[in-house]
């Protein structure tokens, strides 16, 4: 999972109960590449598990994966992440892509 490398984001549509900007403390942050991202409900949060593939059984069967975060949300957070993934998602396909 990489993580923005930006200080502040601003909300699409702020309200008067948001802030102008926010200001996130990067001093812990830690980045990761996150390769599996799965999801489960409880009826007071949304989990989020990050994580990443390490390989194989020698069977070639079982998936090996390594949990990098898991991220309880309330439901109301995980819906305004959901439109922001939307609206990045939407945005990023709208974007053309540079020759590799």
């Amino acid at each position: 999972m990489k993580q923005a490398d930006t200080a502040r984001a601003r909300p699409q549509n702020p309200t008067a109960a948001e802030p102008s900007h926010l200001r996130w403390d990067t001093s812990g942050m830690q980045s990761h590449q996150c390769a599996l991202a799965t999801a489960s409900a409880t009826s007071a949060e949304i989990i989020l598990n990050l994580g990443a593939k390490r390989g194989r059984d020698s069977q070639g069967g079982e998936v090996q994966l390594e949990l990098l975060r898991r991220i309880s949300l309330s439901p109301l957070t995980a819906k305004n992440l959901m439109a922001t993934l939307e609206r990045v998602i939407v945005d990023h396909d709208r974007t053309p892509r540079r020759a590799r």
